[in-house]
């Protein structure tokens, strides 16, 4: 009994439905896509808690009527993540500056602004405001370049993954329709 696909719906044929052959090279290149993703965050160096590397997770290939589906999934924030050392070429409010100054404590600064070396303002918050106003005035003459791209969340798969799996999907799927091919005339 024929199908309308044109494959024959006895037992040998089933393995040509199923396509456990994708199945299986899909899993592998899971495996090398999360190595992938992992090399290229350590080598943009975000490893400094360990806990976007540790966040990868592989789902097993699962197939459906017509089709083989796998995941790697990693935290959400991921990317979040990677953009909060990113530097804004606008400088910051004032208050903050200033709460920043103040949280750190006069005794870390060499110097203040606008008044020779040794010599302090009559407060301790006009101190506090001319270390802020400095901080903001060198962020603004001198801006901070903002992050360069990384590379880190889509060229390992277009790069190092995707094109040997779909080479490698091909070769199996030729080798498939030629077993299929097969069993058609052997019977």
């Amino acid at each position: 009994m024929e199908s309308a696909t044109g494959i024959r719906g006895d037992a040998r044929a089933v393995w040509l439905t199923t396509n456990r052959d994708a199945a299986k090279i899909l899993e592998s290149y899971l495996v090398k896509a999360e190595e992938a993703f992992k090399a290229r965050a350590r080598a943009a160096g975000l490893t400094l808690t360990g806990e976007m590397l540790d966040s990868f997770k592989r789902y097993a290939a699962e197939m459906g009527d017509g089709y083989v589906e796998a995941r790697l999934e990693m935290v959400d924030y991921f990317r979040l993540r990677d953009l909060r050392s990113m530097k804004y070429t606008r400088t910051p409010p004032l208050e903050a500056m200033e709460a920043f100054v103040e949280a750190l404590g006069l005794n870390k600064f060499a110097f203040i602004p606008g008044y020779p070396q040794g010599v302090k303002p009559a407060t301790e918050m006009a101190a506090i405001e001319r270390i802020a106003w400095g901080i903001k005035m060198n962020k603004q003459r001198l801006p901070n370049v903002s992050r360069g791209y990384r590379g880190i969340y889509s060229d390992p798969l277009l790069s190092d993954v995707l094109p040997y799996l779909f080479r490698d999907l091909t070769d199996q799927t030729n080798v498939t329709a030629m077993r299929g091919i097969k069993l058609l005339f052997s019977e």
